[in-house]
């Protein structure tokens, strides 16, 4: 049987019931505005659209899929200023109202489970390991714990349809998707995270521990092609598992990103490329003539 197509996301909607859920004082409502401007869905797709996908899967209630993409949205918003808290990237004086917010986000991005799952449900263990593993992997090496706030509503869409059976895949799948699009976004964040002085995996991997070094990697060995490569390996593993589970929604929007992000990296791969032969040339002229004459004259 055909998967029916999630309905259309209305995001102004989506924000709307965010703000009423939490209906911040003066101070908060600036910062709210703010950060809500920062986790659009444009740049947050699978937060935003997860619950509709796996709703539309399983055959749960829209209300369901509403209630629990704006829990999304608000644990996002939770989880986007306690790294920024933490980073030191907000305002001294504006951090106790990031601190207070946070806190009114999660509590409010709660709501709907408490009225879906009983305090004995498994529910409620699994997001407490959830939470635990994005606080101790957040800012290190392993990537797929970054997956751990939006496993939170997959999980809860397993339990509610009754097909936790498929849940080891979902994760598996989740795990390969969030992977992937770390690894992108620490590529373009490489000099803003060293600056800052955080982990960074493409950093790591180059063994570079400063802007030259990093930039000398760069254009003497071929890491943005491995980079790319690596981001394309778990967004395809992603899609071929969102595929077994009949998300086609989810599979599809990967498969479009790894291809997009495929051909950017091409294209900086090459940029760097064009940069070492310059530079090469500028370098090393003599060198480059006689290597264009065929070894030139003896």
């Amino acid at each position: 049987m055909p998967v029916a197509a999630a309905p259309e996301l209305d995001a102004r909607a989506v924000l709307a019931a965010v703000r009423a859920r939490l209906d911040p004082g003066p101070e908060p409502a600036r910062l709210l505005d703010a950060y809500l401007a920062k986790i659009a869905p444009e740049r947050w797709t699978i937060e935003w659209h997860l619950p509709r996908w796996l709703a539309a899967r399983f055959g749960l209630p829209d209300e369901v899929a509403s209630a629990l993409v704006e829990s999304n949205v608000l644990g996002l918003l939770s989880v986007r200023l306690t790294d920024d808290v933490v980073d030191g990237d907000i305002d001294p004086v504006h951090v106790d109202a990031a601190r207070t917010l946070a806190a009114t986000a999660l509590d409010a991005a709660l709501r709907p489970y408490r009225d879906l799952f009983p305090p004995g449900s498994p529910f409620w263990p699994f997001f407490r390991r959830s939470m635990a593993a994005w606080r101790a992997g957040s800012d290190g090496p392993n990537l797929a714990t970054r997956a751990a706030p939006i496993k939170v509503a997959a999980y809860g869409c397993c339990l509610l349809a009754g097909r936790i059976d498929v849940w080891p895949v979902l994760d598996r799948c989740l795990d390969r998707a969030m992977t992937a699009l770390v690894l992108y976004d620490q590529f373009f964040d490489w000099e803003a995270d060293l600056e800052a002085g955080r982990w960074n995996g493409f950093v790591a991997g180059m063994s570079a521990d400063n802007r030259a070094a990093v930039l000398t990697v760069m254009l003497t060995r071929e890491v943005v092609s491995e980079q790319f490569g690596l981001i394309a390996a778990e967004a395809n593993a992603a899609v071929r598992l969102g595929n077994a589970l009949g998300l086609v929604e989810l599979a599809g929007y990967l498969r479009s990103w790894a291809n997009a992000a495929a051909a950017q990296g091409e294209e900086v791969a090459n940029h760097y490329r064009r940069a070492a032969d310059q530079a090469t040339r500028l370098l090393f002229p003599y060198a480059v003539a006689a290597s264009i004459g065929g070894g030139g004259q003896r």
